[in-house]
């Protein structure tokens, strides 16, 4: 940004050039923004310091609509969507808005990271005081980072071709963990697993 503000100070520089520095300054606010929003939100979690509408909410439904909601995000990248939901209702006490941008932020990084394609996996399953939702999807790069993906800043893409603060699933995890839900991530070759459970009402 402090480059673009010195190049813009220029007088020689032409009104092309102008309108296009000019362009990228408002990217790189836009990312920048986002990037202080995201960073003050995990760490408003991590330190318990968030403020939480908790209602009852049926995962099936609330599953249902996230979905939806995101069909296009995966139609994009020619992803199918495959989900297993359980006929029955299944209650949980959660904060709508923050379960909502768990979910927002895992179909985003399927959308960045799957390989195209290919299907995506969706499974709700209810196990005993529990239930736990798993999403599956083929990764298009190879699964070869080495540190905890869900820490921030954090990224699978060592090479960050993709757009990204690296604090996507720094904020699912924070947002799970402070509604006393658990959050982990497996590979097992180029398949990438996100686990998530929560307590059911």
């Amino acid at each position: 940004i402090k480059n673009y503000v010195e190049l813009l100070n220029d007088p020689s520089i032409s009104e092309e050039d102008k309108k296009s520095y000019l362009e990228r300054l408002n990217q790189y606010t836009d990312r920048l923004s986002i990037l202080i929003t995201d960073l003050f939100e995990v760490s408003k979690a991590n330190s318990g310091n968030i403020d939480l509408e908790y209602s009852d909410i049926n995962i099936i439904e609330f599953m249902e609509q996230v979905c939806a909601e995101n069909e296009e995000l995966l139609q994009a990248k020619n992803l199918q969507l495959v989900t297993n939901l359980p006929e029955k209702e299944i209650h949980v006490c959660l904060d709508g808005n923050k379960t909502y941008r768990i979910f927002e932020n895992l179909f985003t990084n399927i959308s960045k990271y799957a390989l195209e394609n290919t299907r995506v996996f969706l499974d709700v399953k209810d196990i005993g005081n529990s239930v736990v939702i798993i999403m599956k999807n083929t990764s298009k790069e190879p699964l070869d980072f080495d540190s905890d993906i869900t820490e921030r800043f954090v990224r699978g893409d060592k090479s960050r071709h993709e757009a990204g603060s690296g604090l996507g699933l720094a904020i699912v995890k924070s947002f799970t963990e402070v509604q006393n839900g658990t959050f982990m991530i497996e590979t097992d070759g180029d398949l990438f697993k996100s686990i998530l459970s929560f307590h059911k009402s």
